[in-house]
């Protein structure tokens, strides 16, 4: 193959030509695999979020169509044509995304406008699933670098082909989406199919051997120290809930996720007291994206401005007030929020879902308050509310990863078999679960889909477990649901106010109705849970246990039934019937009445397969992984290729023997090291001597240019002594060792240090 001057191949199709060698064969070969892989590494990030929303074999389909016209094409259309193809695609599948999103791509600066806006957003640390149109986006991502990385790989241009696909690998390093193994695996075959062009352009040559590991290394280096800088405004990136190990830090991960985790443990702590004339759940997130073993909450966040939406036909109102008794990392509200007041909503950021949460967290003290739409729960009402679901709630809440089985789907089905609307199927599911499964905080957390594991193989879990499944089970079948988390009411200690544990934090179900808006549902066993809870805080309480009451809750008795409003006298709870549903938002309703279940889960440690809750640590403070070792055994070949490509070993040992003469050995070779050390120290301080230059014209031609600083006459003695063991009769040992001890001395008083201190004294 030819090339310009440039360097570059010149623009003649090169597949395997007639004349090619073996090697030139292979390495093309290696070079096109290398494309290949690259393309590979951002596409399984692509795919991965396809699996979640749905997707992949529209993706995979649209991948092998771009890597099929890009082969086709590489030899029909010239470059300039090829990347305005790909610009197109990446047109046309961006104008599909911005349809979905509810931009009309003909108005050109709305369109541009958003493009950019979630390109930044993206940029600068969003991950792809929390983008509300992930799919149909990774869809109008994928053609361009796809196609124009192919078609300059199949034209020989492996280098030009490389920029794509790594520009597109580099974007989801930025995103957070692109881990670090796929970092590095598309890293090294982005340089290895660089690599290889360069062997077959210089017909097979390894001779830039070192040239490349070291960039291998260092591109590995790079890839690896991107900063990712957070999305959201101002957001912090930890505001987990509760300590470590508890339900409480499960539920509350970070801002934008929530966990599932094995077994948990409940922290009685208090963390808050409401002032409040009606018993709720108080809520601090809403998520709506399920990954299969967690969480997203989908959407960016907004800084309140003084504005929360408000469900449809709801007229009633809760007003209460939230005081936080310890560091508080959310905000709790009772569903739903439509106002907020207090020095704290100055620092408040409101998600999509209209949920809001501190930038910082509140302080022992602070408190805001808090107005709340009331939906009305009228069983009669729910029923009738039919199916004529917004687009902007379908299209959010009725997601289910595409993994999901058809196994899980018929359970379903059966389980809402007799269900004639939408309420029925949620109360049909909420008995079903209630009435199935176990109420436990000890279990482990299953291997892939959680919601499938637990409703086809599981006996017993908790909170977290019971509402992913339920909303999962409803998407099934068509009901738009989302995840909710936060605490149940707590303990009530007077006519309208409750203290709020730990233990008290839950995850639970709300189901959108048409004209109502979204209803609680919860599906975890009341009465087991609220067992629990109380002998938790007993235990707590018997122990003494630091912060587990307020002073109103001191002397207030634990009780297993929600306390009459006026009093702590237990209400009896009447005798369900069984022919009529449940009340989902009926506060005696033992699904919807007090406790969840509190605490900082404590997940497998994976290195000892033990669960986590005590900090001491007797192991090693710093586990040296697999991964760990792979990358220091490729910074240390880096650095090896990198030394050798740069003389840095010869280099390195030239400046070692200026200071250091080594062993002696015989007189007349020590003579001659001593000089050889003598004239790399003129060269340094003055210049090299030149190849026609005599040893005594050299240093009489220093001797006239060195105005500055005049030569040491000592060096005459090394060089007479250099003469007679090289050209005489050679030097005694004692002379040998006056040549060394010169020289020491000349390149001793070179060193910074030995300088200023002769200088100071």
């Amino acid at each position: 193959m030819s090339t310009d001057t440039s360097g570059q191949a010149n623009e003649q199709p090169i597949s395997l030509e007639t004349g090619q060698t073996a090697e030139n064969g292979a390495a093309r070969t290696l070079a096109l695999a290398c494309l290949l892989v690259l393309t590979a590494s951002y596409v399984s990030v692509l795919y991965g979020v396809t699996q979640v929303v749905g997707g992949s074999r529209a993706l995979i389909t649209l991948v092998a169509v771009m890597l099929v016209g890009a082969t086709v094409l590489a030899r029909l259309i010239r470059p300039w044509t090829a990347a305005a193809l790909a610009l197109a695609a990446a047109g046309v599948g961006f104008a599909y995304y911005l349809t979905s999103a509810g931009v009309d791509p003909s108005i050109v600066v709305t369109a541009a406008d958003t493009i950019v806006s979630d390109t930044v957003a993206l940029a600068t640390g969003l991950p792809l699933l929390q983008m509300v149109q992930a799919g149909i986006w990774t869809l109008g991502f994928v053609p361009a670098p796809v196609f124009l990385s192919w078609y300059l790989a199949v034209r020989g241009r492996y280098g030009l082909g490389v920029v794509p696909g790594g520009a597109a690998l580099g974007f989801l390093v930025l995103t957070g989406d692109a881990g670090t193994l796929v970092t590095v695996v598309g890293t090294l075959a982005a340089i290895g199919a660089v690599a290889a062009g360069e062997l077959e352009r210089r017909g097979g040559s390894i001779e830039q051997a070192d040239l490349l590991a070291a960039l291998f290394a260092l591109a590995i280096v790079l890839s690896l120290s991107v900063t990712v800088v957070p999305g959201q405004p101002a957001a912090p990136t930890h505001l987990a809930q509760g300590e470590p190990g508890t339900l409480e830090a499960t539920l509350d991960t970070a801002p934008q996720r929530s966990g599932i985790a094995g077994a948990v443990e409940l922290s009685p702590a208090v963390r808050f007291t409401v002032e409040s004339d009606q018993r709720s759940y108080w809520r601090t997130g809403v998520y709506d994206r399920f990954t299969g073993d967690g969480w997203v909450r989908t959407g960016r966040s907004s800084r309140y401005d003084g504005r929360l939406a408000s469900p449809p036909n709801s007229d009633e109102t809760v007003e209460q007030t939230i005081t936080a008794e310890t560091k508080l990392g959310v905000m709790p509200v009772a569903p739903q929020p439509i106002a907020l007041e207090g020095d704290v909503t100055r620092r408040t950021t409101v998600s999509g879902h209209g949920q809001p949460r501190p930038e910082t967290p509140l302080s022992a003290g602070e408190s805001y308050t808090v107005v709340s739409a009331v939906v009305d729960p009228d069983p009669v009402a729910l029923r009738a509310a039919g199916t004529d679901y917004p687009d902007a709630v379908t299209d959010r809440y009725l997601q289910l990863p595409e993994s999901t089985s058809s196994e899980f789907r018929s359970q379903t089905a059966e389980i809402t078999a007799d269900a004639q609307n939408p309420y029925e199927t949620a109360v049909a599911i909420e008995r079903h679960l209630e009435s199935s499964k176990e109420y436990s905080l000890s279990v482990t957390k299953p291997d892939g889909n959680v919601a499938e594991a637990f409703t086809t193989e599981m006996e017993a879990g908790y909170c977290v477990y019971f509402a992913t499944a339920m909303t999962q089970m409803l998407r099934a079948e068509g009901v738009p649901a989302r995840y909710v988390t936060g605490y149940t009411s707590g303990q009530q200690v007077d006519d309208d106010t409750y203290v709020v544990r730990g233990l008290d934090a839950h995850a639970w179900v709300e189901v959108y109705f048409p004209e109502h808006g979204w209803v609680r549902f919860d599906p975890t066993p009341g009465d087991s849970r609220d067992a629990v809870h109380t002998d938790r805080l007993e235990q707590a309480r018997d122990a003494d246990t630091e912060s587990v009451d307020t002073e109103e809750s001191d002397d207030v008795p634990v009780s297993d039934e929600p306390s009459d409003p006026t009093g702590n006298e237990p209400v009896e709870q009447p005798e369900p019937d069984p022919n009529e549903p449940t009340d989902p938002n009926d506060s005696n309703n033992s699904t919807s009445t007090t406790q969840g279940n509190e605490t900082n889960e404590t997940p497998s440690n994976p290195a000892t397969g033990t669960n986590g809750g005590d900090s001491t640590n007797d192991g090693p403070l710093v586990t040296i992984t697999r991964e760990t070792a792979a990358l220091g055994f490729v910074a240390l070949v880096g650095l090896a290729a990198g030394a050798r490509r740069t003389n840095a070993t010869t280099r390195l040992r030239h400046t070692l023997e200026l200071y250091w003469h080594g062993r002696r050995h015989d007189p007349d070779r020590d003579a001659e090291r001593a000089f050889t050390r003598l004239e790399r120290l003129l060269a340094r301080q003055y210049r090299p001597r030149r190849r026609s230059e005599s040893v005594r014209a050299y240093l009489h031609a220093l001797s006239r240019t060195a105005d500055a600083t005049p030569i040491d006459p000592r060096t005459e003695r090394v060089v007479d002594y250099y003469e007679r063991a090289t050209y005489g009769n050679g030097v005694s040992r004692a002379e040998a060792d006056d040549a060394i001890a010169i020289v020491d001395d000349l390149a001793r008083a070179r060193l910074p240090i030995v300088g200023w201190l002769r200088r100071d004294g």
